[in-house]
């Protein structure tokens, strides 16, 4: 039996290995954010993403204004990703939109977008599942792992996520966060 060449898991492939082994250690933020807009991703003015932070899929991946993602992050755009201005993606944190069908026969394949609206903040080490929606001034707590629609100013930690409390009104701030390098 011969086997073909499935060009798109080749481009795939190629393109992960070059932004994952290659992009994301270049120390000079402007050339990695070149290279990520020439590979699809949307990034607005005065947004960051850390060194070290492995991309699936940039095409598929949308940043806001003076959004921060920080050192060795996780972004999954296969389901599409969109997160708006002024959110914090604390260092370590993993945001999925990929996984597989735990009851299927054969293992399938499946894809779920993750929505994060302004002003949210994500703490270290939390993990955002397919199929979830952070609503604006959310806060996941660091470690939680979460999945699901937050409602506004919600504070969600544990594993899985819950709500705790409410976060204060009028937190309408702009993130300021400007490194040369990182």
């Amino acid at each position: 039996m011969k086997r073909f060449i499935n060009r798109n898991r080749l481009k795939f492939d190629f393109q992960f290995i070059f932004l994952n082994y290659f992009v994301n250690r270049i120390p000079i933020w402007f050339v990695r954010r070149w290279i990520y807009l020439k590979c699809g991703m949307k990034i607005g003015k005065g947004a960051r993403v850390g060194i070290g932070t492995v991309v699936y899929s940039p095409n598929g991946i949308t940043i806001g204004n003076r959004t921060i993602i920080n050192e060795f992050c996780c972004l999954d755009g296969r389901g599409g990703l969109h997160i708006d201005n002024d959110v914090g993606v604390s260092i370590y944190t993993k945001i999925i939109t990929a996984t597989h069908d735990a009851n299927s026969r054969d293992f399938k394949y499946v894809t779920g977008s993750v929505r994060i609206f302004h002003h949210v903040w994500i703490g270290a080490g939390a993990t955002i599942l397919n199929n979830t929606t952070l609503r604006a001034y959310t806060v996941i707590g660091a470690g939680s792992v979460y999945k699901g629609c937050s409602s506004p100013r919600d504070i969600i930690v544990g594993n899985p996520g819950k709500v705790i409390k409410k976060r204060d009104d009028n937190l309408d701030y702009k993130i300021d966060y400007e490194p040369y390098f990182r």
